[in-house]
């Protein structure tokens, strides 16, 4: 019985039943150009998926393009069409979850965050928010990351105590996904459970490529991040409610009585 349902879900689901949506997600679209980047980040993220079994993690490569006026956090499409490791979401047809299910718009004018979201509901899901200034405290300690001499700092954000190290020799307020707000660029951030590290791989300062920051295409519905996480965590109890949330109806799974199928969920926000 077992089995019949793993090839069920299996077969719906190839690659879309871990971390931050359990659904395989469509590629997002853009359109415009909304600023150019002056400078580019690629960070592997390494994450936990299932807390009962810390050791079984998953990687994703994800850049931060840094404009004059805006800042994007994504997949990293560019890496993808090199040839290397194939990230979890992309504009390609590659399925998406994690965080490259999302897209991070920050406005630097304005201090407001647009996080776009996909595998919630049956449309593109999109909250904005205002920049929140992180509690940050220096901590005694250096380390080398890229080259560059990087100092110590943490901070509680979300549910989770972190640990950051970032350059003074990059003057730059930024880091990866919502993480921001130190003197000089965060090169590497772990949580302390060890079960979300950002690892900085790569930086270009003026890219020889034009990277440019565009606007995301797909039709959206405005909601809350609290509404989000809570949809999430739902929807991961239930996989089969997932894809009612989506498809709009909820299927029979072949050869068992289950009605319930929980999905391992080990969200970045814990609050």
């Amino acid at each position: 019985m077992k089995r019949v349902v793993l090839l069920f879900l299996l077969f719906c689901f190839p690659r879309g039943m871990q971390a931050q949506t359990p659904l395989s997600v469509d590629p997002y679209t853009f359109k415009g150009v909304l600023d150019t980047a002056r400078v580019r980040v690629v960070y592997q993220l390494t994450y936990v998926i299932d807390i009962e079994k810390p050791q079984q993690k998953k990687t994703q490569e994800l850049e931060l393009l840094l404009g004059k006026r805006y800042e994007l956090f994504r997949f990293d499409k560019e890496r993808f069409d090199q040839g290397f490791s194939v990230p979890e979401g992309s504009e390609l047809n590659v399925p998406g979850y994690g965080l490259a299910a999302s897209v991070f718009l920050f406005d630097k004018h304005s201090g407001k965050r647009q996080t776009f979201i996909k595998g919630v509901s049956p449309s593109t899901l999109c909250y904005t928010t205002d920049n929140t200034s992180l509690q940050w405290e220096l901590a005694p300690g250096t380390k080398k990351v890229l080259g560059y001499t990087c100092q110590k700092a943490t901070v509680r954000y979300l549910g989770r105590n972190y640990i950051a190290w970032f350059a003074p020799a990059l003057p730059i307020s930024s880091g990866p996904w919502k993480l921001r707000g130190l003197p000089g660029l965060i090169l590497e951030v772990s949580d302390e459970r060890g079960e979300y590290q950002f690892d900085a791989v790569l930086i270009e300062e003026k890219p020889k490529n034009p990277a440019l920051i565009p606007f995301v295409k797909d039709r959206y519905s405005m909601t809350t991040r609290q509404k989000v996480n809570e949809t999430l965590k739902r929807i991961h109890k239930d996989v089969l409610q997932a894809i009612q949330t989506i498809y709009g109806r909820r299927p029979q799974v072949v050869g068992s009585d289950a009605t319930i199928i929980p999905v391992p969920y080990n969200p970045i926000e814990l609050e």
